[in-house]
């Protein structure tokens, strides 16, 4: 039986499919990895391919090797393969980083051979492979879109603020942009709800003047006073802020979620 084998057309297949795959590692794991990293893993990996594919034909053809060894032979292959691939391509900071890597890959790989299949089936040889950037163009902006609710969602936090016996319960807001300090105690300033921290507290003995500055340049005071404490809980974590100064905001928070307080960092 002959068997005629285009080195060229497969070795253009597998770098697009490996370029894709290592793009969308790179997204969802966060690996470091220039783009000349990445094409040159991809080559590796296509030429790699290319080269255990003749030599994978060759065996099955001629019906050397029973099939335990070769599934033992392609099982090595596509782990070197892939962890090849992962070399050339990124910077690892350890040896667990580089394993969720290798898994990742492997479970991305298994999904496009899935899907090149199914796309065989559906529409033919040549649009399948079409259809590849596109179904990896979409699971990168699908992933996009949640990773980013998943970050912005994890600087959210249950509060309780505790006053002379008193406590009351709001949404706050970890603010990485607060770097709102009292010039005298140097201590970090949370800012709070005006109404939120009159039912709190809406009698004080002492109350400190904060100093800060508007968008437009111009300088104002904001009153502040100390608490007992401030708790913050977000799934397992918990911070505990002991005598914390809080500042009355100026105007009523605007903040997605309803958040009645910003925390300082």
């Amino acid at each position: 039986m002959e068997v005629t084998y285009y080195i060229d057309i497969l070795f253009i297949i597998n770098f697009f499919m490996d370029f894709s795959l290592l793009c969308l590692l790179r997204m969802i794991l966060k690996l470091k990895g220039s783009w000349l990293r990445l094409a040159a893993g991809s080559a590796a990996g296509a030429v790699f391919a290319v080269v255990f594919q003749s030599i994978w034909l060759r065996m099955i053809f001629i019906g050397r090797g029973n099939s335990i060894l070769l599934f033992f032979l392609w099982f090595g292959a596509v782990l070197g393969i892939s962890s090849m691939m992962l070399l050339f391509a990124f910077s690892f900071q350890g040896v667990q980083e580089f394993l969720k890597a290798e898994a990742g890959l492997l479970f991305g790989a298994a999904l496009v051979a899935g899907l090149l299949e199914a796309g065989m089936t559906a529409t033919g040889f040549t649009f399948s492979y079409l259809l590849l950037p596109l179904v990896c163009l979409i699971a990168g902006m699908l992933w996009k879109m949640v990773d980013k609710s998943a970050w912005s969602q994890s600087f959210y936090y249950q509060v309780t603020l505790f006053y002379q016996g008193k406590q009351v319960e709001t949404k706050g807001f970890l603010d990485t942009g607060n770097h709102l300090e009292d010039p005298l105690s140097n201590k970090p300033v949370h800012i709070v709800d005006r109404n939120l921290l009159e039912i709190l507290c809406p009698k004080v003995e002492k109350v400190r003047m904060i100093p800060y500055r508007t968008i437009e340049g111009g300088g104002m005071m904001m009153p502040a006073v100390f608490l007992d404490r401030i708790e913050a809980v977000q799934e397992k974590r918990h911070i505990v802020y002991e005598q914390p100064l809080v500042a009355a905001s100026p105007q009523k928070l605007q903040i997605k979620g309803g958040c009645g307080i910003l925390l300082h960092e």
